[in-house]
């Protein structure tokens, strides 16, 4: 429902922040708003030819965004909607990773934008090594070693820029395994959590989980102001865990730098121009007055004041 559809409660100053990015997860209690996580597919680079299943990028993909979901803590788009919002803004995947995109069209996607790429994707046998693909489809006995690295990025979408950005691999042993490998694929759960090489998986996965949770634990939630005459409201609300009270600081795009050769934008420099707090929640929708400051534009930012 667009904002115009919606009651509008009169306010000194009113504002409309497009959301459809989240925020905040605090430590204790209180989850603080939750930020939107997107989820690219991971490129894969990692030589599998004993792999028979679909492709370990949508798979691993698949595995996150599920995990992610499960905590509670974040809010993750399937991979369908996902790609209609980005159709409506005629944006691309990789258009979320550029600072010289508009901020306002980004936010309303999504807040960190995860990016991998699969380097290692396989699994040993110890007492004469060598990849397994050389013994055949079927491991009986045997001490076998799997292991899973991933290069990983995480991007905050406003900015274009990487807040943090290391690799991953994680290794799992087994006496022996009972898997055939032709029908071992990210589809079939049992099969899969299994394999040496699936468990491998989860604990990429997992720990990738715990590295958003520690980035995000002490990030300010950042949106984009929407003014619609003299109303202004959050286009978000209890389902983000937005609350009456919440106090955001609304910055102003001032000088883009870019480099000198390429033309590329290495930074948008942001002063602080004013307050607006939340004092109405509703599911969707959250109404805010100013604080101090006036003059708000659309496309002026909102970062959440801790």
């Amino acid at each position: 429902m667009g904002i115009f559809g919606r009651r509008l409660v009169p306010t000194a100053v009113l504002v409309l922040v497009m959301v459809g990015v989240a925020g905040l997860a605090t430590a204790g209690d209180d989850p603080g708003i939750k930020f939107r996580i997107i989820v690219g597919e991971f490129e894969d680079k990692a030589e599998h030819g004993w792999y028979h299943g679909p492709g370990p990028g949508g798979g691993m993909a698949d595995m996150l965004i599920t995990a992610l979901v499960k905590t509670g803590k974040f809010r993750v788009f399937e991979r369908a909607a996902l790609d209609e919002l980005l159709q409506e803004k005629n944006l691309s995947m990789s258009d979320l990773a550029n600072p010289g995109v508009a901020a306002q069209q980004k936010f309303e996607i999504g807040d960190i934008l995860v990016k991998a790429t699969i380097t290692e994707f396989g699994y040993k046998k110890g007492k004469v090594g060598g990849a397994l693909k050389k013994f055949g489809t079927k491991a009986g006995v045997g001490s076998y070693t799997g292991r899973v690295a991933v290069d990983m990025r995480l991007i905050d979408i406003g900015s274009g820029e990487v807040i943090w950005a290391d690799t991953v691999n994680k290794t799992e042993s087994s006496k022996s395994i009972s898997v055939d490998t032709k029908k071992f694929a990210f589809g079939d759960v049992d099969k899969f959590d299994d394999h040496v090489v699936g468990k491998a998986t989860r604990k990429v996965i997992n720990s990738v989980v715990d590295k958003l949770e520690d980035q995000t634990r002490n990030r300010p939630w950042q949106g984009v102001m929407i003014t619609a005459d003299e109303y202004l409201f959050i286009d978000g609300g209890t389902e983000l865990g937005i609350k009456t009270g919440m106090k955001f600081d609304v910055m102003r795009q001032g000088k883009v730098v870019k480099h000198p050769k390429t033309g590329k934008v290495l930074k948008v420099i942001q002063s602080t121009i004013g307050t607006v707090e939340a004092i109405e929640v509703e599911d969707g929708i959250t109404t805010v007055k100013t604080v101090d400051g006036s003059g708000f534009e659309t496309g002026d930012v909102v970062k959440l004041r801790k």
